[in-house]
């Protein structure tokens, strides 16, 4: 399915289909070590969970999105807390001031970014992190680069039928969608893009052959 992200009804499905429980966010939030000093940036801040276990410590927080819908739940989770800001804006065209930034996070969003648009982006935003500053990104992340998609389809299928278990059937149509016309990358590219923004990939969590994260510092 290509979620129509203008549409309130996509959003809310998407929510449920793919909900992520609060404490897998909180341990996000302590791989990144955020703390009372940090200015944190969500990209694809989505309804604003991250956000949320986000400021539980940090001193503010900047979550960007282009969907409506997600953008009025997160600011309904936050309207009574004015160290967050909410932004409507294309990850290619975001713009910050220099060293705004000591913490990035961004989950199931930047692979909507081909190769190069994730290098143009991260070289874009790498000025609005602080030398110092970590990144995780949770995302699409091959066992293999994204060229070789189709030698290793069918492995990649047993794989998401193990990972998503009972839940694979509704998922499917969503997931193969996104592989097949999204940007899930290798993490040659992901480590390309990263490095394009003056980051370095301290660690990788692999979960599947296609999902895990990756740790960065800004240099």
């Amino acid at each position: 399915m290509d979620w129509n992200w203008k549409d309130k009804d996509s959003a809310a499905q998407y929510n449920a289909l793919f909900a992520t429980p609060a404490d897998e966010f909180r341990a996000c939030a302590a791989r990144l070590r955020i703390g009372p000093g940090d200015t944190v940036l969500d990209l694809g801040c989505g309804d604003g969970a991250f956000l949320a276990a986000a400021m539980e410590k940090a001193a503010g927080a900047v979550g960007v999105d282009i969907s409506d819908a997600q953008l009025a739940a997160a600011a309904a989770r936050f309207k009574n807390d004015p160290r967050v800001e909410l932004r409507k804006t294309p990850f290619l065209e975001f713009n910050a001031p220099d060293d705004a930034f000591t913490r990035g996070f961004s989950r199931k969003a930047l692979h909507h970014l081909d190769d190069g648009q994730k290098a143009a982006f991260f070289a874009r935003a790498g000025r609005c992190f602080r030398r110092g500053a970590l990144f995780l990104l949770e995302d699409g992340i091959f066992d293999f680069e994204r060229e070789s998609l189709e030698d290793n389809w069918d492995a990649l299928i047993k794989d998401c039928e193990r990972y998503y278990g009972a839940g694979w059937d509704k998922k499917k149509a969503d997931v193969t969608f996104c592989f097949r016309k999204e940007f899930p990358a290798g993490i040659k590219a992901w480590t390309a893009a990263f490095e394009a923004g003056g980051f370095r990939v301290l660690v990788r969590e692999r979960r599947s052959s296609f999902y895990g994260s990756l740790l960065a510092e800004k240099l």
